[in-house]
């Protein structure tokens, strides 16, 4: 008997989440279905070739479209169509579906979970309970944070991403922080430690769309890098970007410092991916190996 399979999407995923999966074809039989991994706080890239018509998938709730990219970006074909999308540093480890607008393109993505630091930390007793006359402001900037990190625009880098800043880590990705004995919200980027005045670097190409003094992140700065990745630079002491300033990778944007909820002279790096905290960490195994689900028709012999 001859069996034929029918297509079930046309798009490609891309684990860059620091670990690699083999993956086989996909068909319309579920049982035959791959997935692929990736941590908590971890990302991948779906993209489809040219004079395809994949202009959205779905993830955690969230729909992501398929933005054209040129020629050059990690050596797909010019006018291929990609989407960066990210797993939560807080979502629950299992097999969570990705979908096409093809009701027939679901595809398992396995969540794994990672563990987590716990942090014991004392600082001032007005970063754990600010005085009520602070309150206005702090919440003021935190809804400018909130809508600079929800930005997406076209994808703007097509080079790897560099660490901003040379040192030690000192306080982990996702962290459970526990302040004067008071636990606190979740830490959602890498602390590391170098010399105050130390530079720091844009990762990637982008534009500023945030730069400024806050009550607990110090001097930050904010950079957009496209479809939907965002960078952030927290606790420096001199900020040499303005908003709306495009920058290139390697760029100066300020140095390290001792200003915001910090014990010393640290530097704070953080991702954001479609409004969900990353581990900027694995921004530098970007493209990370190709895992492709092609399109095609396949007859099987039993």
């Amino acid at each position: 008997m001859i069996r034929s399979w029918k297509r079930v999407s046309s798009f490609l995923l891309l684990c860059v989440s620091g670990v690699c999966f083999p993956v086989a074809p996909v068909f319309s039989d579920t049982s035959a279905r791959p997935g692929i991994s990736v941590v908590q706080g971890g990302f991948f890239l779906v993209y489809s070739t040219p004079g395809k018509d994949n202009p959205e998938v779905s993830f955690l709730g969230k729909n992501y479209p398929l933005d054209s990219v040129s020629r050059g970006f990690f050596g797909l074909p010019a006018g291929s169509r990609v989407a960066l999308v990210g797993v939560d540093f807080a979502q629950k480890p299992g097999i969570v579906p990705l979908t096409s607008r093809d009701p027939s393109g679901t595809f398992p993505i396995h969540i794994r979970s990672r563990s987590f630091q716990i942090s014991r930390l004392t600082v001032k007793t007005r970063f754990v309970s600010p005085p009520p006359a602070l309150i206005a402001r702090i919440l003021r900037e935190r809804r400018r944070i909130v809508s600079a990190l929800s930005r997406r625009s076209p994808i703007r880098f097509r080079h790897p991403f560099l660490l901003p800043v040379q040192g030690k880590v000192t306080h982990d990705f996702g962290a459970i922080r526990i302040l004067n004995g008071k636990p606190m919200s979740r830490h959602s980027g890498e602390d590391i430690d170098a010399p105050e005045g130390s530079p720091v670097r844009a990762a990637n190409d982008g534009t500023v769309v945030l730069a400024g003094r806050f009550y607990y992140d110090g001097n930050m700065v904010i950079i957009d890098h496209g479809g939907g990745l965002l960078t952030e630079y927290l606790h420096m002491s001199t900020i040499l970007v303005r908003p709306g300033e495009p920058v290139l990778r390697g760029a100066l944007v300020g140095r390290v410092g001792h200003t915001g909820r910090v014990t010393g002279p640290v530097f704070h790096y953080g991702a954001v991916l479609g409004g969900r905290h990353i581990n900027p960490m694995l921004l530098s195994t970007f493209p990370g190996s190709r895992m492709k689900l092609a399109e095609r028709t396949r007859t099987v012999r039993p």
